[in-house]
């Protein structure tokens, strides 16, 4: 424990004293306007707003896929209401209902 405290205090003094070391650096006076222009590049390059990056080719197959599933799905539906409601009315037709209003003898 107590080393732990004595590195730390010793690592502490030590960041301290680097930074009283640093001296200053001379740079070309365009220097500072070089990097704003290369930053408002860069700022203007992520702004600029892709209207139809939706609808890259990837979102289109995927669409395209859900749309044919979600309309093969509906007609399955469809069809299979339909065969049950033709043979109903086929069954009450020919008399091979079970239902009591088609008796006319109650």
């Amino acid at each position: 424990m107590m080393d732990d405290k004595k590195n730390t205090s010793e690592f502490i003094d030590e960041l301290i004293e680097s930074a009283s070391k640093m001296e200053m650096v001379n740079t070309s006076p365009f220097f500072k306007d070089k990097v704003l222009n290369k930053l408002s590049q860069i700022d203007q390059k992520e702004k600029k707003i892709d209207f139809f990056g939706w609808f890259a080719p990837k979102y289109q197959i995927a669409t395209l896929l859900l749309f044919a599933v979600l309309n093969l799905a509906v007609l399955y539906t469809y069809l299979s209401s339909n065969e049950k409601q033709d043979l109903q009315t086929f069954a009450e037709t020919y008399g091979f209902s079970d239902t009591d209003s088609e008796f006319i003898l109650n």
